[in-house]
């Protein structure tokens, strides 16, 4: 059976006990985390940022310029924005979900 260059490194990393002492391990991945953005388990001890992440952090600071906005044609434009990255997001989820 072919064996990968990953599969070698991965049980050669493991018989030396390179992955004995990672942060998280044997410890259950919240299911709460995987409903609401799927890779924020994998990312979340990094501090790396998800794309859902990302997304959500776009438009939070877009919700924040809405709300200290007070000019009515730049209030309109903020939240064509939002709309706009709330579509984008709702896209990318169901996309992930149907072919993941």
């Amino acid at each position: 059976m072919f064996e990968s260059i990953l599969d070698r490194a991965f049980k050669h990393a493991q018989s030396n006990g390179d992955l004995d002492d990672l942060p998280g391990a044997g410890k259950p991945i919240e299911s709460s985390r995987l409903n609401t953005d799927p890779f924020a388990h994998t990312f979340a001890e990094s501090g790396a940022m998800t794309p859902f992440g990302a997304m959500r952090a776009k438009i939070a600071e877009a919700q924040a310029r809405l709300a200290a906005a007070t000019d009515p044609d730049e209030r309109r434009a903020i939240q064509t924005e939002i709309s706009a990255l709330q579509t984008r997001m709702a896209i990318e989820m169901e996309t992930w979900k149907r072919y993941s």
